[in-house]
């Protein structure tokens, strides 16, 4: 028998690869961990009912952990914001796959938000107060804003008296409501601050009469919904099945509310990873990495 041929047959008689049964969505950490487990294990048990597939729920720590599941194949899929995408670009050979779209637009804002008490109406009234960011990895919530201070001239090291990190954005809105910080950054769906992180958060119109914006940025893409390359080239059918789902949410009312009750956000639409070149030009403004 020739060498060619035993190896053919022996390659028939190996056995197909199975097909994948199992996966894990994970999510980022920005609001609170037991609302995102709850929300999360919704949207899991949404694909599940869709795919027939077992649907795991991840919710990271902080972002950062985040891209070192999806780069360690801990998650398979992850809803990562805008800066976290990018660093998932690089750091575990990202692949994007939707991106989200809130009030009908596939972009939101930062915001940097005061008391209506505070007395600050722009951004020179905070110079000597405190400002809370979110995170170092929050676009939002540390780079984006960070970044256009610098451009405006304003060194926040030196221009505010103190700084600090809340971790997540309720928190943030709720320490500039408690007076603990002067200013916070946190997210905007709106150009008017009718729709923000603040919103979310308070409920009542007489918490939400103590909050106003006095600076926004400019327009960043929406968070985005992300796995591998590894993963799209071994398993591209799941993957298109999974995505498929997910962006057909915001169509079905019941995927509509999910979809809302975890990040506000109301679709997810098909995205290009040039969208995010203003986040990678504003990290690369403040030596992030």
């Amino acid at each position: 028998m020739r060498p060619a041929f035993l190896f053919f047959c022996l390659f028939l008689a190996l056995p197909a690869q199975a097909a994948r049964t199992r996966i894990t969505i994970g999510f980022n950490p920005a609001e609170k961990t037991d609302q995102l487990e709850t929300n999360g294990k919704r949207l899991s048990d949404y694909v599940k009912r869709k795919t027939e597939l077992e649907v795991k729920t991840f919710v990271a720590k902080d972002y950062d952990s985040l891209v070192a599941a999806l780069r360690s194949g801990k998650v398979d899929f992850a809803f990562l914001p805008p800066f976290s995408f990018v660093k998932a670009e690089e750091k575990a050979d990202g692949r994007l796959l939707l991106k989200a779209v809130r009030k009908g637009q596939g972009i939101y804002y930062s915001a940097i938000i005061v008391r209506t008490d505070s007395g600050a109406d722009k951004l020179e009234d905070l110079r000597g107060k405190s400002i809370v960011w979110v995170e170092r990895s929050s676009a939002t919530g540390y780079i984006i804003p960070r970044a256009e201070l610098l451009r405006q001239k304003i060194e926040p090291d030196t221009f505010f008296g103190k700084q600090s990190f809340a971790g997540t954005h309720d928190e943030v809105v709720a320490a500039v409501f408690g007076k603990k910080a002067d200013a916070g950054a946190t997210w905007v769906v709106d150009t008017e601050g009718k729709d923000g992180a603040w919103q979310l958060h308070l409920h009542k119109p007489e918490e939400l009469a103590q909050i106003k914006m006095i600076h926004i940025s400019e327009p960043i893409p929406g968070d985005a919904l992300t796995t591998t390359n590894k993963i799209w080239k071994t398993e591209k059918g799941m993957v298109e099945q999974v995505t498929k789902v997910l962006q057909r949410m915001g169509e079905a009312l019941d995927g509509q509310q999910i979809l809302r009750d975890l990040y506000g956000i109301d679709k997810m639409v098909p995205a290009s990873p040039k969208d995010f070149e203003p986040v990678r030009a504003a990290a690369k403004a403040l030596g992030i990495k």
